[in-house]
């Protein structure tokens, strides 16, 4: 036989206990069912979140820029400055 851990829990805050005792009766659970349902929700979330984290991880390394890679400042004051070259041109035929 499988033997299932038990969990107490002691200390409460009165209100948690009140709104897990509402979740339970809106969704027709006991409110042992309603704290497991939570739990595992909360696990699951948490394992979900590790998950994306470790993804974003991984296309950050596979996206990260090359260290030669111009800065993005530099790149728009290049660009700025041959604007203004350009524009200087411009003046300078009318």
């Amino acid at each position: 036989m499988n033997s299932v851990p038990t969990l107490h829990i002691r200390n409460v805050p009165q209100a948690v206990y009140e709104a897990l005792r509402r979740r339970a009766e809106r969704f027709g659970r006991s409110l042992n069912a309603e704290v497991i349902e939570t739990l595992e929700a909360s696990v699951a979330t948490d394992s979900d979140a590790a998950a994306r984290i470790a993804r974003l991880e991984e296309l950050r390394r596979e996206w990260l820029a090359p260290t030669d890679m111009p800065k993005a400042e530099e790149l728009i004051r290049e660009q700025r400055e041959q604007r203004a070259q350009h524009l200087d041109r411009v003046i300078r035929r009318l």
